[in-house]
Parts: structure tokens; sequence; C-alpha cells
């Protein structure tokens, strides 16, 4: 039997790295997660408006002394104004705390996600909130 030696030949070393199988479920989470913050951003930019028109509401002499005609008024000419389309005035709850008028804006978005999967966002909000 004859040895022979060959010097070109590494011993068998573990590849390391990422497969490409497990790149393509990494994306495809990343997608995913992406596509889910695209579908609920609009949601949260009506909200962020609906939550500056109630601090701005909340300062103003129409709150403080307005009757509640006024108030719907005034909130529907301000979201008009900010294209806010999730909630109107006649939605807003209006009520007396020690003789100031307190506004509350409570909503429910639906966002259609996938076939057969609908995510419910409950938007609470008031003047009276700091």
């Amino acid at each position: 039997m004859i040895k022979t030696t060959h010097s070109h030949f590494r011993p068998l070393t573990r590849q390391r790295g990422v497969s490409f199988l497990v790149l393509i479920v990494i994306f495809a989470m990343i997608a995913m997660v992406g596509l889910v913050g695209l579908k609920i951003l609009p949601a949260y930019l009506d909200a962020f408006s609906v939550k500056k028109i109630l601090g701005s509401m909340a300062s103003s002499e129409e709150v403080k002394s307005g009757t509640v005609k006024e108030i719907r008024d005034s909130f529907d000419r301000r979201a008009n104004i900010d294209n806010v389309n999730s909630i109107k005035g006649s939605d807003l709850e209006i009520t007396k705390e020690n003789n100031e008028a307190v506004v509350v804006a409570a909503w429910t978005q639906r966002i259609p996600l996938f076939t057969n999967y609908t995510l419910l966002i409950d938007f609470n909000m008031s003047t009276s909130d700091k």
C-alpha cells in the first residue's frame, strides 16, 4: 500500500454565515412588519391631528364658554383644515367639569391587513389630557 500525503487538501471545517433560505425568511418578516407599519401610519397621523386639535381647543374661548353646537362646529372646521376623516364633531362627547367644557374624542379605527385579518385600534383623547 502506498501512502500519499496531499498538502493541498484542507481539513473539513464548518462554514459560517447565513444561508439563503434564512435570509429570505428574514427579509419576508421585515417586509411584513413594514407593510403593517405603512397600513397603520394614516390612523396614527389622524390621531395625532385630533390630539393637536383638542389641545388647541382646550385653551380656546369657544370651548370654555361656547355651546355644544359651537364646539362641534369648531372641531369640524379644524378637522377639515387638518384633513381628519376618522372622527367628526357629531361624534364628540361634550361634558361640563368645574364650569368648563370637556371634549372627548373616542373612536375605533378598522384597518384591513390581509384576507380575513383586520386590526382594530381604539383611540380615546380629551381636552382635559395634559
